[in-house]
């Protein structure tokens, strides 16, 4: 995204391993536990009220990980320099013309295909290989899913300029660093907001379609998932004792 000199280099290395920190320490056993109810839920009693809490349980976790994120964004981003700040958002509007291209300028059935080859190869991942019924009920889901690239795109551009704004202000460090503090804070209830309507939706359909692959999941299928839930309860488990 934008070249580091020494300084920068080793101050953003510093606020990482302080992410890391904070993140092997509070929650990665949040994670082992979030996999050990998925493994106690599966099976013919799940509901889709189960399967939508887990949903909202995994993006409140990606919310906290994105607010502490914003905390070092805070502390970095004010130290660049007009020309690192040049090169930065360039990168961003690189990133968001990709963006449009992959997601954005797509018609229906393109975007139906695309929600199909993403839920294929997720629940492939964690259940190993599909019956044909499993995979028809994934292709009808997938005209149900709603797209909310559009927004998203949105959002990023009104993310990108508000940054911008206040980033090539003459401004102290200390002062651009408020602002952002502020931004950032009133930009995650406007993106939630925002998409909240888009979100409700598509966690109805997935949760629907959770619930009737796992009510005719195979015998395989259970165990594959099991040994995957259990790999990953494992690494999490380890990373969290050996720091």
């Amino acid at each position: 995204m934008v070249s580091l000199d020494g300084i920068l280099e080793k101050r953003v290395e510093q606020q990482t391993m302080s992410l890391i920190n904070w993140h092997r320490n509070t929650q990665l056993i949040q994670y082992a536990d979030l996999l050990r109810g998925l493994k106690r839920d599966f099976g013919l009693d799940l509901t889709e009220e189960q399967v939508s809490h887990t949903i909202v349980t995994i993006e409140s976790l990606w919310q906290l990980l994105a607010e502490k994120l914003n905390e070092e964004m805070v502390v970095l981003l004010p130290l660049l320099n007009n020309s690192q700040l040049e090169e930065l958002f360039v990168s961003i509007n690189k990133k968001n013309d990709k963006f449009y291209k992959e997601n954005v300028d797509l018609d229906k059935d393109e975007i139906a295909e695309e929600f199909k080859e993403r839920l294929l190869d997720n629940f492939e991942s964690w259940l190993g290989d599909l019956t044909k019924q499993q995979k028809n009920e994934i292709q009808k889901t997938a005209t149900m899913i709603y797209s909310s690239a559009h927004l998203r795109l949105k959002l990023r551009k009104y993310w990108q300029e508000n940054i911008q704004e206040i980033l090539k202000a003459e401004d102290t460090i200390e002062v651009k660093s408020d602002q952002l503090n502020i931004f950032f804070n009133q930009f995650n209830v406007e993106r939630i907001n925002i998409l909240a309507d888009i979100r409700n939706k598509n966690i109805q359909a997935i949760g629907l379609l959770t619930v009737k692959l796992i009510h005719i999941s195979t015998p395989d299928q259970k165990q594959h998932f099991t040994n995957k839930a259990d790999d990953y309860i494992q690494i999490f488990t380890e990373l969290k004792e050996n720091r």
